[in-house]
């Protein structure tokens, strides 16, 4: 690309270094700048040097700022992807998995489906889930006293034994269930 091409003066440089001091972000205080350095004679490429973005950007920003001024110049960003789950959603969901919780996983995801045709990629689910509240809480881990296990084990005296149902495993009441819920 060649530096052929003006920059066009829609603010006086007095306004130019106004609107600069009052910058409150630092892109919008480079992209001003790169104009007030093409404003005393810089070649794009020198300007936008200074402000270390590429010579494209710099084509970029000068056009824009021809064709709008200020406005044309900044950017306008559309604010990004909308979510999936939209804040009524959002709310609806939570308030499901507070009735149920812990919720496993798989039934996160199968409330999300049928209830809200959302899916997440499996990698991102725990991080969106975290992000609107929930934590995941492992299944607790129960302390067994050893000796008290052996006292309640029939052990088998070389005689037939008809019921080995009795075993202290088989009622485990105080042990927690996995899932998601809402942190607190």
């Amino acid at each position: 690309m060649s530096d052929s091409g003006s920059v066009q003066r829609h603010l006086s440089e007095t306004a130019l270094d106004q609107a600069l001091k009052a910058a409150e972000s630092g892109e919008r205080a480079r992209r001003l700048g790169f104009i007030k350095s093409l404003y005393q004679g810089d070649s794009v490429s020198d300007a936008i040097a200074r402000e270390g973005h590429t010579t494209s950007t710099g084509y970029r920003w000068r056009k824009r700022w021809n064709e709008g001024g200020v406005d044309g110049l900044l950017p306008d960003y559309g604010g990004g992807r909308p979510p999936k789950l939209s804040p009524a959603a959002e709310t609806a969901f939570l308030d499901e998995i507070a009735q149920r919780q812990p919720v496993a996983t798989a039934t996160v995801e199968d409330i999300l489906k049928t209830e809200f045709d959302v899916e997440y990629a499996a990698n991102y689910l725990p991080r969106k889930l975290e992000s609107i509240g929930l934590t995941y809480q492992p299944p607790a881990r129960e302390h067994v006293d050893r000796q008290a296990i052996l006292e309640m084990v029939e052990w088998d005296d070389k005689a037939p034994v008809e019921n080995t149902g009795r075993h202290p495993y088989n009622e485990q009441s105080s042990r927690t269930e996995a899932g998601w819920a809402i942190a607190e």
